[in-house]
């Protein structure tokens, strides 16, 4: 700048004489104004200079954080997987010997029971003329109990099963499950004169075959039971399609259930009616088990005397 005001000076004194005064000064003016322009442009480029690198160190430091940061959560998801790896492995060994006790349990209780029940027939067979009804009445007692406790320990059993094994879901023909837990239950369905109806459509849908079974015959053999004495059971199955979700329903004109029980049923040893009714109080919650580890969710529809409404869903194949 001090080079072209040199410049400007040098051409006026060459310049005519008549230059006037007033162009001279707006000539120094605006060379002043330029300067003082240069000189601003010049503190702001150091100014951005100076935030750009304050910028700069500052990004360098939330990235070492942020390194830092990723290490550590690295470590802890490291630290956590091999947590979830042990406490996996330990859970494993221990649901393996749960399940070997419970078997071990059912198969060693189940002989005496056979034992208690037996004996407890021949003493009726072979000595009840020798006993009065007191006596008969008792040995009666520890038959039906022996069968109740052997009945208790096979639910036990296909509930523990139910639970541990492992499920993996294929293509499930409906028609023919209902047609095979059916046929499992004519002598059921013949003493107590019921009568079933099945309309279709019956699809197919993927489940575990025989959780399903199991699950069915345990809706349709509660439906055969609990209704009123003298009154002959009427069953009915059918399904229904929802957004690629197969709901299969199990009716029936039993004695049904008040609605603040409807939830406690699917609960282990649930019995509501007592002795009135056979059972060992697990058939439901082995249905809702079984749903529930195939994927599906299970519910009803009951008021007292109306009978009851079960339905269980699953995924359409």
């Amino acid at each position: 700048m001090k080079g072209v005001t040199k410049a400007v000076h040098d051409a006026l004194d060459l310049a005519s004489p008549t230059v006037e005064h007033e162009t001279i000064q707006a000539i120094n003016e605006a060379l002043l104004l330029g300067s003082l322009r240069q000189h601003a442009l010049v503190e702001a480029a150091e100014t951005a200079n100076v935030q750009l690198r304050e910028e700069i160190d500052e990004h360098k430091l939330t990235e070492t954080a942020l390194h830092r940061v990723q290490v550590r959560l690295s470590d802890q998801a490291a630290e956590l997987e091999a947590l979830v790896t042990e406490r996996t492995a330990a859970l494993t060994a221990t649901n393996r010997q749960l399940e070997a006790v419970v078997y071990s349990l059912a198969h060693d209780l189940r002989a005496p029971l056979r034992a208690m029940q037996g004996f407890s027939e021949l003493l009726v067979e072979e000595a009840g003329a020798t006993l009065n009804e007191a006596s008969r009445g008792y040995a009666d007692r520890i038959n039906k109990a022996a069968q109740f406790m052997d009945a208790l320990l096979c639910d036990l059993l296909d509930f523990s099963r139910i639970s541990q094994q492992r499920v993996e879901l294929t293509a499930v023909d409906l028609a023919t499950l209902v047609d095979s837990v059916l046929c499992d239950l004519q002598k059921d369905i013949l003493r107590k004169s019921a009568r079933v109806e099945r309309p279709g459509p019956w699809p197919v849908v993927l489940a575990h075959t025989s959780i399903l079974t199991q699950v069915l015959f345990n809706l349709v053999s509660n439906a055969l039971k609990f209704v009123a004495p003298d009154v002959p059971p009427q069953v009915r199955l059918h399904t229904e399609e929802r957004a690629g979700v197969i709901r299969v329903w199990v009716e029936d004109n039993g004695v049904g259930i008040e609605p603040n029980y409807q939830e406690q049923i699917f609960r282990l040893f649930t019995r509501l009616h007592g002795e009135k009714y056979p059972g060992t109080g697990i058939g439901l919650a082995i249905v809702r088990k079984g749903v529930e580890r195939m994927g599906g969710q299970v519910g009803m529809e009951s008021a007292p005397g109306e009978g009851s409404r079960f339905w269980f869903e699953l995924r359409k194949e």
